[in-house]
């Protein structure tokens, strides 16, 4: 099970009793802006997205993603997390993250994208991990290049134009 902080934050596993929260993420046209095909989904698809996250708890302990709950107030900013995905045909682990827009710009996201990346190199012993980023989501950009990946190639994926960036062990 996925043990991890940072300074400001604690990672904390979905239960039944958060359905409402992911579906105040996914219904937020602003977080779905960038996520998958770009629209807003329903409370069907945030049931499903529960279900699925609690599968790759079950299936691989450490994956999935995690709410992020601000250790001062015990708020949720959104969540993020180290997620198996099938990437143009083939299967990679990505780190991922979502947060609501009144968390934007406080480095929430760089946080919590660094110490991901390191519990999966330290802690998981991955040799690679990649960021799936629509091609115009210039602030993701920039926590993928600043967390140390690379842009590896350009592809279509869920009908948009997305990079995927990549860190490899040397």
């Amino acid at each position: 099970m996925l043990q991890l902080s940072t300074a400001r934050m604690d990672f904390q596993r979905y239960t039944e009793a958060d359905l409402e929260q992911i579906a105040r993420l996914v219904t937020n046209p602003d977080v779905m802006h960038y996520i998958g095909d770009g629209q807003v989904k329903d409370k069907t698809y945030a049931r499903e997205l529960l279900t699925r996250m609690q599968e790759q708890y079950e299936n691989f302990e450490d994956f999935g993603l995690h709410k992020l709950i601000l250790k001062e107030t015990g708020d949720m900013v959104g969540h993020a997390g180290i997620v198996a995905q099938i990437i143009d045909d083939a299967f990679e682990i990505e780190l991922g993250y979502w947060l609501f827009p009144d968390y934007w710009g406080h480095g929430y996201v760089m946080e919590a994208a660094e110490a991901l990346l390191h519990y999966a190199i330290e802690e998981l012993e991955l040799e690679r991990v990649i960021s799936v980023i629509q091609t115009e989501n210039a602030a993701s950009i920039n926590i993928a290049k600043k967390n140390g990946m690379h842009l590896e190639k350009t592809i279509v994926h869920e009908g948009k134009d997305v990079h995927v960036y990549c860190w490899k062990a040397e």
